[in-house]
C-alpha cells in the first residue's frame, strides 16, 4: 500500500492515540477524503472494527467516497465481500464499513460503530452530527473544504480538536 502523504499518517496517528475527534481541513484536491479512506480500509484489515462513512446524499457518497473506497479495494487487491444494495463492505478481518447518506434519519439513528468518517461534514447539520457522534464509541473523522464556518468552529470544537490543514500541495495522489 502507498502510504505516502501526511493526511494518512496524521489520522493513523490520532486513532492510535486515541483522540476522540479527529478533523482534517482541507482545499480541493488535497486528498484528505482518499487518505482518510486508506486508513480506514487499512484499520478494517488489522482489526475488527464497525466503520460507518456518511455524506450529505447518496449521489455525494457515490460520487465520491464510494468511487474512491472502491478504487483503494480494488488498486490493493484488499480481499472483501461488497454488497452494493446495502452499501456494505465486509473484510475477512470480520470489519464492517457501511456507506449511507445523512439524509436517511433512520439511519443516523441507528446501530452503533466504533469509528464513523463524516465526509464533507460543514454540509450537514449539527444535530445530524451529534446523533452520530453518541453512537460512536470510538473515533470520529470529519473532513470538509474551508469555504465557510460551520457548527465545528461555531459550536467550539475547533478549540478542543484543532484541526490538521492540508492543500492540494499535501496530496500525494
Amino acid at each position: 500500500m502507498n502510504f505516502g502523504g501526511k493526511i494518512i499518517y496524521e489520522t493513523l496517528s490520532d486513532i492510535v492515540a486515541g483522540k476522540r475527534l479527529i478533523a482534517q481541513r482541507g482545499g480541493t484536491r488535497s486528498g484528505k477524503t482518499y487518505s482518510i479512506l486508506l486508513c480506514l480500509s487499512v484499520l478494517a484489515c488489522k482489526r475488527c472494527v464497525a466503520i460507518d462513512i456518511v455524506s450529505e446524499s447518496l449521489p455525494d457518497l457515490k460520487r465520491g467516497a464510494i468511487h474512491d473506497f472502491d478504487e483503494i479495494l480494488q488498486r490493493e487487491n484488499l480481499p472483501v465481500e461488497i454488497n452494493k444494495t446495502d452499501r456494505t463492505y465486509t473484510f475477512q478481518s470480520g470489519s464492517v464499513v457501511r456507506f449511507f447518506s445523512a439524509d436517511d434519519w433512520g439511519k443516523v439513528k441507528g446501530s452503533r460503530r466504533d469509528i464513523i468518517f463524516i465526509n464533507e461534514a460543514n454540509r450537514i447539520e449539527y444535530e445530524t452530527y451529534r446523533q452520530l457522534a453518541v453512537r460512536t464509541t470510538e473515533t470520529i473523522i470529519i473532513d470538509w473544504n474551508p469555504d465557510s464556518e460551520f457548527w465545528y468552529e461555531k459550536k467550539g470544537l475547533s478549540v478542543d480538536y484543532p484541526p490538521h490543514v492540508s492543500t492540494y500541495k499535501d496530496n500525494p495522489y
